[in-house]
């Protein structure tokens, strides 16, 4: 393999001096699955690993379990790391980088546990903590001639070998674990990258396992999958589906580059997956993910474990279990030649639009004070409503230098701590504008400094507060059983009223910038099936954003359509994406700057179609390029 180990450099990873992203697969081989090290057949791996550079892929994702690498405690089997280096080799030779996963106990919802651990803590047992420890460094050892290995996972998953443990663990805890293991690993092999990869609820959950706390590793691999969320997605096929993995790309960056390792699709026929993958692989990357990789290669012949508990997991490969190409294979071949191709080098742009996630504080003694509900659909639904009004966005927090952005939005704050407040006022009272939706009456209600507004009384009757109506739209509102705050206003200006005349929407100046406040959780409400499709919620933050002074050079006219422009350099590409499960027909708008014309062109878009815009300098010429016409096979 030619151009040596890849590296990380402002975010993005280079290989022999080029932009390098990985386009790879989850791996085991069809017939032996988990088995597949102490059941070795180098010949097989050798003919997949053929096919899947064949398939335009440059990574493959494999798993080292642990318990056959040290079958016995601190004794590690020369005949499995003889294999592992020529896994590796054979990779190699075909053009792949190697994702080791290390420590793999967790796989498909079983434990493949060494005999010899017998259930002490990974994390709190001193010689648990050592094992782990010399484990990966064993492991790097034996790696680190490789010029192929992309990356190190510490674990796959490895909180769910022991949730109760891992959830009880805090920030400090696990930025310790992370920063022991990827300090043995670098020791062995100083040239290594070290992330370690979990599920959605790196980002949706309570555990300290989080991108935010992720000082030690160079990057986070996160997993996405639209069947598992608390965010009530319709179908695969449903616009919130294909949106849910950039959403946790774009909340992991904001802390660490992200490499999603697994994502796909379950509980859908062979169209529908392709369709998902074609939409959420293109718009993982728009997000800024430095990498993808597929669960899985192949669909599984074998029927032991975890086959047999699970057996669905034996049908989500890329390939069939008789080596037939599924629908996905060909849409993710063409975004494999996409993103290593015409699109290499590109990567998110500096947003207009900050979206603020509250600093979580400790809440071990706050007993009956902690606040009700989840944190986690507020994001994720401001994210939804953003992409529909095509705002370019970032997430940020607290510590992040907020007066860069002309536009912050905190949604659905359910706990705003004081020194988050007085951060947005430092924003506020510089010049920026803020939009804020309130969650909780005690612990996020009313500021009286910075919004101009307090709390009067609350209520339980939502029929007074159930709908408001502003820039010509109606936001009807269902709101969760608990106290409804009723404000007043201190200095604000009332922009939209409920039916009780209480004020819903305000706006205040302070300092040199301007604060929304709505008296309602938004975007949280939003938290059901098909509610999203029941009011134009986006035409708030349109609103807003316009009054703040954005202006974004590319837009559509249908929500459905994403819109992101991305750069290299002085070029700039536009990936349109309709989200949507059915076709839809939009104006694409270009604005060229200030007095200049706003150009326009129709567009008429399959499901979960993507179109690839290409211009130089600050407008999009407003056409097709020649490589997508081609592609699309439009004269």
């Amino acid at each position: 393999m030619n151009g040596g180990r890849v590296t990380l450099a402002d975010g993005a990873l280079h290989r022999a001096g080029r932009p390098f992203v990985g386009v790879g697969v989850n791996y085991h081989p069809s017939p032996t699955g988990c088995d597949y090290w102490r059941e070795w057949d180098g010949a097989r791996i050798d003919d997949d690993f053929r096919r899947m550079a064949a398939a335009g892929l440059n990574t493959v994702r494999i798993f080292v379990f642990w318990g056959d690498f040290e079958p016995k405690e601190g004794a590690y089997d020369p005949v499995m790391t003889d294999r592992l280096r020529e896994l590796a080799g054979t990779a190699g030779r075909h053009g792949l980088s190697c994702l080791p996963s290390l420590l793999t106990i967790w796989m498909n919802g079983q434990r493949f546990d060494p005999s010899w651990r017998e259930g002490r803590d990974l994390w709190r047992d001193a010689d648990m903590r050592e094992r782990q420890r010399a484990f990966v460094h064993h492991i790097a050892t034996e790696l680190r001639d490789a010029p192929n290995i992309l990356a190190y996972d510490l674990g796959d998953e490895v909180i769910h070998v022991d949730p109760t443990s891992s959830a009880a663990l805090g920030a400090e805890e696990v930025r310790a674990w992370w920063g022991t293991l990827a300090g043995a690993i670098r020791a062995a092999d100083p040239d290594a990258l070290v992330l370690q990869a979990n599920e959605a609820s790196a980002v949706l959950g309570g555990h300290a396992f989080r991108p935010e706390h992720a000082l030690p590793l160079d990057m986070v691999g996160l997993h996405g999958f639209p069947v598992w969320t608390p965010f009530h997605i319709e179908s695969v096929a449903a616009r919130k589906a294909t949106a849910f993995l950039p959403y946790l790309v774009r909340r992991g960056s904001a802390h660490r580059p992200v490499f999603v390792d697994e994502m796909g699709s379950y509980g859908c026929d062979e169209s529908t997956a392709a369709q998902y993958l074609r939409a959420a692989a293109h718009s993982a990357f728009a997000a800024g993910a430095v990498g993808t990789a597929v669960w899985c290669w192949q669909d599984f012949t074998t029927e032991r474990k975890p086959y047999a508990l699970r057996p669905n997991e034996r049908h989500v490969g890329l390939l069939g279990a008789d080596g037939r190409e599924k629908p996905a294979l060909a849409e993710y071949r063409t975004f494999a030649r996409r993103v290593t191709g015409e699109l290499a080098g590109f990567r998110p742009l500096p947003a207009p639009v900050g979206v603020f996630v509250p600093e979580a504080e400790p809440q071990n003694e706050a007993g009956y004070l902690t606040p009700s509900g989840s944190d986690a659909p507020a994001a994720f639904y401001a994210h939804l409503l953003l992409q529909q009004a095509h705002l370019p966005y970032e997430f940020t927090s607290r510590d992040a230098d907020l007066e860069r952005y002309a536009l912050v939005i905190c949604p659905s704050a359910r706990q705003l701590s004081l020194p988050d407040r007085h951060r947005l006022a430092q924003y506020v009272t510089s010049g920026g504008a803020l939009l804020y939706s309130t969650g909780s009456l005690l612990d996020a209600a009313g500021d009286e400094e910075l919004f101009g507004v307090r709390v009067r009384d609350f209520i339980r009757a939502d029929d007074t507060h159930a709908h408001f109506t502003w820039a010509g739209v109606r936001f009807p509102l269902r709101w969760e059983p608990g106290p409804i705050p009723v404000i007043d206003t201190a200095g604000a200006e009332t922009l939209a009223a409920f039916a009780d005349g209480s004020p819903a929407l305000t706006r205040h100046r302070l300092g040199e910038g301007t604060a929304y406040y709505l008296n309602a959780p938004l975007e949280a409400q939003l938290n059901a099936p098909y509610r999203l499709e029941e009011a134009s919620w986006h035409r708030l933050y349109e609103a807003v954003a316009e009054d703040a002074g954005i202006r974004v050079p590319l837009t559509a006219d249908d929500p459905s359509v994403e819109v992101t422009v991305i750069g290299r350099g002085d070029e700039r590409c536009g990936v349109v994406i309709n989200h949507a499960p059915e076709p839809v027909r939009t104006t694409l708008r270009s604005r060229q700057g200030d007095g200049m014309p706003e150009t326009a062109e129709r567009l008429q878009l399959e499901p979960k179609e993507v179109r690839l815009l290409f211009w130089h300098g600050n407008a999009p010429a407003h056409r097709l390029s020649s490589r997508e016409r081609t592609e699309e096979g439009q004269p």
